[in-house]
Parts: C-alpha cells; structure tokens; sequence
C-alpha cells in the first residue's frame, strides 16, 4: 500500500519529470549555444537534482517498508486529509479569483484565517496573530521597500 512518504515522492517525481521536459526545450541565444553555462543550465540542474532526490526518498520509503509495518498503519492516507487537500486546492483557486477584485491584503488575510482553519486551527488569537500581521508586513516589504505592485482591488477603487 502507499503510504504519504512514497505517494509524495512520487508526485514530485512527476512534476520534476515535466519540469525537465521543459527545461530541455529553452532555446538557447545564439552568443549562448557554445558557452559552459547558459540560460538552460539551472532548470536542467535542478531536474537532474530533483528526480535524483525523489528517486532516493521513494528507494529509502521502500526499503524500510517491510522493517515497520506499524509505521504504515499511521502514515496512511485518509479519506479526511485528501478531503482536506482538496478544499486547500479550491480555496487556492478562489484565492486567485478573488485577488484583482479585493486586493491582496484583503484576499491574502482571508485566505490565510480560512486555510488555518480547514489545517484544523480554531484559536482565533492564534488565527488573527498568524494572518493579518504576515500579510501587512509582507505587502509592506514588497511595496514600500521592494516597489512591487500587488493589486489593491477594484472594490476599493
């Protein structure tokens, strides 16, 4: 049975798969093409790096398996976390719906106080303190410091 170590290592395998595929059809410039180190090299790096890892994880996960049947009891997967997952994954897509109209502190805040509570966190002093002072602190470095533009909504406007 897979259990979350193997079916994580194997979706990131997946992704590291896809990633290469693209990273082997960057097209190069033409004061590139002869050059040690060019635009495709990183992306190519780290698929290589990846997948190595991922291989290794998933080899390792195996290997032990048979060592610990009792760990495989608690690592399986329930149908409450996949529940969880995937109202993670529609929230995520609201939030990037909801971010133009409301503006990213108001759509961040949100999003942070309602993934904190589908993770399972009900303290709201914990809820408010881990949302609302990330978000401003971020919006302020990225704007003020770094002159990012992160939208302020149309609903204010």
């Amino acid at each position: 049975m897979m259990n979350r170590e193997l079916i994580g290592s194997t979706l990131f395998l997946l992704l590291f798969v896809c990633y290469g595929i693209y990273a082997w059809q960057i097209p190069l410039m033409p004061f590139e093409e002869y050059e040690s180190v060019n635009s495709a090299s990183l992306p190519k790096l780290y698929t290589v790096l990846g997948m190595v890892i991922c291989l290794l994880a998933m080899i390792a996960e195996i290997v032990k398996a048979p060592v610990n049947k009792k760990r495989e009891i608690k690592t399986t997967i329930s149908w409450k976390s996949i529940r969880q997952t995937l109202l993670l994954i529609v929230l995520m897509l609201l939030y990037s719906g909801l971010l133009e109209p409301l503006g990213f502190v108001l759509a961040t805040t949100v999003f942070l106080l309602v993934g904190f509570w589908l993770m399972g966190e009900r303290r709201k002093k914990i809820l408010l303190l881990a949302s609302i002072p990330v978000v401003i602190i971020f919006w302020i470095i990225m704007t003020q410091l770094l002159g990012v533009y992160l939208a302020p909504g149309e609903f204010w406007s």
